[in-house]
């Protein structure tokens, strides 16, 4: 048994954790690990033409009952959606957490993201973490990872034991379950069961690396 670790999952906006790493930060929390849930800018927003997509106390409400399902800390930075920059402010906020609660592993997103929130946090978080022994990028879900690179699976974890608490933190972000469709959920579930088939398992996740420190 690893010693208990100090876990940082980074998302750009709530929900993103549950989608690329939910299942294992559910293990890390049933391992005892300490884990913390950041994210980036504030769970409500409204669309180009000011229309209202996700109210604020929606959105205050589903982030924190998922973060709860999963057992884990919520931090929200509150930076305005769509506004999430690459810049020395965000970098040093998420420095700052890392420092604080002296993370040892940290899970982002995915760095060649569609998203603009989604790829400058990714970059931001590997400039914050450059002393972090532990980084992983999660995997994009559609249409995010439709870029001119290839998300590369190279590290696996098995979600099996904790595939119904991902799901069941997903099911609390109804607003987006609504935008996205019943699709939404089936999708998540059929990339799980394919990546735990590539594996031997009956559900995973996987990850692309920047960096793993282990003592052999």
């Amino acid at each position: 048994m690893l010693k208990s670790k100090n876990i940082l999952a980074i998302g750009a906006h709530a929900d993103d954790v549950e989608i690329g790493c939910g299942g294992t930060v559910a293990l890390h929390v049933k391992r005892g690990d300490n884990v913390i849930i950041l994210v980036m800018a504030e769970p409500f927003f409204t669309n180009y033409d000011g229309k209202v997509l996700r109210p604020r106390e929606i959105g205050d409400s589903e982030e924190k009952n998922a973060a709860e399902v999963l057992g884990a800390k919520l931090i929200n930075l509150g930076f305005k959606d769509n506004r999430v920059m690459y810049s020395v402010e965000t970098i040093e906020a998420i420095n700052r957490i890392i420092d604080e609660y002296k993370i040892d592993t940290v899970y982002t997103h995915w760095h060649h993201e569609s998203n603009q929130d989604h790829s400058r946090t990714s970059h931001a978080t590997i400039s914050a973490a450059r002393y972090t022994p532990n980084i992983f990028m999660y995997e994009p879900m559609f249409p995010n990872g439709k870029t001119y690179e290839s998300f590369r699976s190279q590290v696996y974890v098995n979600i099996t034991s904790t595939f119904n608490i991902k799901m069941k933190s997903l099911e609390c972000h109804k607003s987006q379950l609504d935008k996205f469709g019943s699709g939404f959920l089936e999708a998540i579930e059929a990339r799980a069961r394919y990546r735990g088939y590539e594996i031997g398992s009956k559900y995973a996740e996987s990850f692309e690396l920047i960096r793993s420190v282990e003592d052999l």
